[in-house]
């Protein structure tokens, strides 16, 4: 007589497209955040390149510094909802903040105000973000469904980011050719409440959608089902002692800093060659949203393919190609774009789309596999991969602000030289942490080749 095997619920498709509204509102606000707030406060409020690079630094510490600790205070209460709730309020009001106040001149209590409001939008953003990501394994019963996940989760960003570069175009756009300045600060304010306003609708349809899941039911997978083969094999040992979630992180931790950098500093690129070339700078208020988006659409086309490439292309595949394809287009920036040639540019744009996209859903694939293979909650592991990347980026955009030459004259290709030189290393380093994931799964004997 057989025994019949219970009924493991799946992810249904309901849950599936409210799942990929549930980060909509960190999205649009990150695509943002990114791509345009090191700009808006250097070019906009004038505020100098250091000190708008620290606040932005300061931004990544506080968010870095939230991240384990909300991780560990959502295992610890299961109410994911709950926290992604309050942090959602959080967002609203912190980002609101940030785009909301324009000083004469950067006062202390001005300043005081915009970390404030900084670290307000940061830790709520951590708050929403682990809450989100830990979901991932609860509402999930196989790698397949991971998969689906991470893929929706993925296209729903890049669709928020073209989102948001839409709403940019539209709005800076005016009937002279005059470079952004300080005369857009009203324009920028009204894109933030815009997204705002957008966020929190996400967020409602978010949690009328996943009103039916169930808390802290997660079931382990079994080991032949880790098609990444990221079992610990070794349940009594702590996952911080184990090295395979140190590389799984700076996997990650390679694809998000590659795309955070190329989201801060293709605006700031873009006004570096329109102060060169008389042509790029009458196209400036065109180009600064429509070369994100282009990437953006790239990526974009890229998450459909993932979603659909089934077992045929396997995670660490698909983020060695999209490493390979983001150093190809470090390459080509760094040999020199030819002069007014915006066709080479989205070119570019387009390759950097499909390496962000490649390597990201295939980081947090590799991430979703760890967790279920060896049967973790999520929230914790989730914060210390995505910890690494918070704290480096801020870092480096930290360094980057400070190494600038003064006066800019010195150094007119020198934005140019980080989206190549910087970015590039980055790939190579995404490359190295995933040779060395391979190489710790083999000497451990996860892997036993085929005969």
């Amino acid at each position: 007589m057989d025994i019949e095997e219970p009924f493991i619920p799946t992810c249904s498709f309901v849950q599936k497209l409210s799942f990929g509204l549930g980060h909509v509102f960190n999205d649009l606000c990150a695509a943002m955040w990114f791509s345009y707030t090191l700009f808006y406060l250097h070019v906009v409020l004038n505020i100098e390149s250091t000190t708008a690079g620290t606040l932005l630094m300061i931004g990544q510490v506080v968010d870095s510094v939230a991240t384990p600790l909300v991780g560990w205070a959502i295992d610890r209460t299961g109410e994911r909802r709950s926290w992604h709730f309050g942090g959602s309020l959080a967002v609203a009001v912190g980002f609101s903040l940030i785009f909301s106040m324009k000083p004469v001149e950067l006062t202390t209590t001005a300043l005081v105000y915009y970390i404030l409001s900084i670290t307000l939008f940061q830790v709520g953003w951590a708050v929403v973000q682990i809450a989100h990501l830990s979901l991932i394994p609860e509402i999930s019963r196989n790698h397949s469904h991971s998969s689906d996940l991470t893929a929706i989760r993925y296209t729903a960003s890049v669709c928020c980011s073209m989102t948001v570069y839409l709403i940019t175009f539209l709005v800076l756009q005016t009937d002279d050719n005059a470079s952004i300045g300080p005369q857009d600060f009203f324009k920028f304010k009204e894109i933030a409440l815009i997204i705002v306003f957008m966020g929190i609708m996400a967020s409602l349809l978010f949690y009328c959608g996943l009103l039916g899941t169930f808390e802290n039911e997660y079931e382990m997978i079994r080991e032949a089902d880790d098609v990444n083969h990221l079992n610990s094999n070794n349940q009594d040992k702590h996952f911080l002692k184990q090295s395979i979630i140190y590389l799984v992180s700076l996997t990650y931790m390679a694809s998000r800093l590659f795309t955070i950098l190329n989201l801060i500093y293709i605006p700031l690129y873009l006004d570096e060659r329109g102060a060169v070339e008389v042509v790029a700078k009458e196209k400036m208020r065109q180009t600064i949203a429509t070369i994100p988006l282009v990437s953006y659409v790239a990526s974009f086309l890229t998450s459909i393919f993932l979603k659909c490439r089934g077992q045929c292309c396997p995670d660490k595949v698909t983020y060695l190609m999209g490493t390979t394809v983001g150093i190809i287009a470090s390459v080509w920036l760094g040999s020199g774009v030819s002069p007014n040639s915006d066709s080479e540019l989205y070119a570019i744009a387009v390759f950097l789309g499909i390496s962000g996209s490649s390597t990201m859903v295939s980081s947090l694939c590799l991430t979703a596999n760890f967790v279920k293979a060896n049967g973790y909650g999520g929230g914790l592991v989730y914060s210390i991969v995505t910890f690494t990347d918070k704290l480096i980026s801020g870092a480096v955009v930290l360094l980057v602000q400070n190494l600038q030459c003064n006066p800019k004259t010195l150094c007119p290709h020198y934005y140019e030289n980080v989206l190549s030189y910087i970015c590039g290393i980055v790939s190579l380093l995404g490359i190295v942490s995933l040779g060395t994931l391979e190489y710790e799964i083999r000497k451990n004997g996860r892997i036993r080749p085929s005969n």
